[in-house]
């Protein structure tokens, strides 16, 4: 099958494989599922209690096995899948111990595809212990999933439905090609949004019915985004590149890039947990000597009964990484809180601290607005010192003290406003200066200035002028009175 590249996309979210628990699905196809009892496998399941609305299936064991043992290896691989998928996505996931209590609608999607493949659910009508087929999950779970974390690979290969032949020449296929519920597959759920290629033609549609009594900048406006959607399509470019590997397949497979080799054993011996290995080798050292093992069931603890085998004693446990340490083995080291506080804080306005992160997008917009004018400078400040945040990929190590800073906000935010109000009350000093010397200048100029004479013949004054004190009073007129002196 070939894929083409959309040259003006860019990819998010796109993982191998990109869909929780895709790559068992083949290897849960193969095993044999019996109907179980009406209600039991819920009342023994813990991490996917909230994701299981059906009574599902359980794979056949040993006449030794019982129910409660099968539904919780069937949890825990369930909850391997959940921890190291969202793990691949760049999550902590440890901050999703109860995932249908988060807001985070990706982490949701993550947890109820992870579990609707893992618990299949019961043929319709079978009865208790018949066996009965592997039902995949729906597409429009996957779809679901695909459409809520924003998985884009730029090259539509995050199909849900699709056969693939493998390495060794089997056919790999997806999600069941019907949309739930159904009784063909499992699950439930909205499905994606419309193609692009959809909103494309409606928007002709709109344009072609609507030409004649829309004014002109709104034909502009409709013309602008119909090429927007098609050119979101493919690209613009006339020579599109085509490729047989899908992009998501072109990465590393998480599960290979965090298993674990126990010390002294060849990569043939590799394990997915090291905090599950039971004997394990002298100098091995789990979470890679940078964390240590947490159970990761939040259920209380039972006192064991005393028919209790070593393996059922054992909870799932994964490694909780040291602050500057993340992923499922603690090799991936964090990005610093305080380096990227304080790139913002200094040269948050170029974008430094999103280039720091690895949001390159962000980074160029904030560059080319000077920090969206200000607000968007001020807004990363806070956002990054106040608590640590995603990068590109895990959250920041939290090495930066709070009273450190709000100390820091504190100085450099005041010493700003006290700068601020030197500078008006000097603006404010210097106007009045001005305004002094103004006045004063007028002052001296209107002493130095003389009085001109007046020629207007029904003025008193006329003909003289005064030169200050001891000057000559004028002759007032009389109208031919004698003056009366006394």
């Amino acid at each position: 099958m070939l894929y083409t590249t959309n040259p003006v996309c860019l990819q998010n979210s796109c993982v191998n494989p990109f869909a929780p628990g895709l790559m068992d699905i083949p290897r849960l196809a193969t095993m044999i599922w019996q109907c179980s009892p009406e209600g039991e496998v819920k009342k023994n399941v813990k991490f996917c209690r909230d994701a299981l609305d059906y009574d599902a299936a359980i794979p056949s064991g040993n006449q030794s096995t019982t129910l409660d043992q099968i539904v919780a290896a069937q949890d825990s691989a369930a909850s391997t899948m959940f921890f190291y998928h969202l793990s691949a996505l760049g999550y902590d996931a440890w901050e999703f111990r109860r995932p249908n209590e988060t807001e985070d609608v990706c982490v949701q999607s993550v947890y109820k595809l992870t579990c609707l493949t893992y618990f299949p659910k019961n043929e319709a009508g079978c009865k208790t212990g018949a066996q009965i087929p592997f039902l995949r999950p729906c597409r429009n779970a996957c779809e679901s999933y695909l459409s809520q974390c924003q998985v884009e690979c730029c090259d539509a290969s995050t199909q849900c439905v699709f056969v693939h032949e493998g390495q060794d020449g089997s056919e790999q296929s997806g999600y069941y090609d019907a949309d739930g519920p159904s009784a063909l597959c499992t699950g439930s759920g909205a499905g994606r949004l419309a193609s692009p290629g959809a909103l494309v033609l409606l928007l002709l549609g709109l344009q072609m019915s609507m030409w004649e009594r829309r004014p002109g900048w709104a034909r502009h406006l409709l013309l602008a985004l119909a090429l927007s959607c098609a050119t979101s399509l493919q690209g613009c470019s006339l020579f599109i590149p085509s490729h047989r590997v899908p992009n998501w397949k072109k990465d590393s497979d998480y599960l290979v890039r965090f298993e674990h080799v126990p010390a002294g054993k060849l990569e043939t011996a590799a394990t997915l947990n090291s905090c599950n290995i039971l004997n394990s080798p002298e100098g091995d050292e789990v979470c890679s000597g940078r964390g240590q093992c947490k159970p990761w069931s939040i259920q209380p603890l039972k006192v064991a009964s005393l028919n209790a085998t070593v393996s059922s004693l054992n909870a799932l446990s994964f490694c909780e990484c040291d602050y500057q340490w993340a992923d499922p083995e603690c090799r991936t080291r964090r990005k610093s809180q305080m380096k990227a506080f304080f790139l913002s804080l200094v040269a948050g306005i170029f974008g430094a601290d999103r280039f720091y992160l690895g949001l390159w997008v962000s980074g160029c917009i904030k560059l080319v607005t000077l920090g969206g004018f200000g607000l968007w400078w001020l807004y990363d400040v806070v956002r990054v010192g106040s608590a640590p945040i995603y990068a590109d990929d895990f959250k920041v190590a939290a090495d930066l003290p709070h009273w450190l800073y709000l100390l820091i906000v504190i100085l450099v935010f005041g010493g700003l406003g006290l700068v601020y109000s030197l500078e008006l009350y000097g603006r404010h000093k210097r106007q009045k200066r001005h305004e002094a010397m103004q006045f004063s200048l007028d002052e001296e100029r209107s002493l130095k200035t003389p009085l001109t004479e007046s020629n207007d013949p029904s003025n008193p004054w006329s003909g003289h002028r005064s030169a200050g004190y001891g000057s000559t009073l004028p002759q007032f007129p009389t109208a031919g009175a004698p003056l009366v002196l006394r």
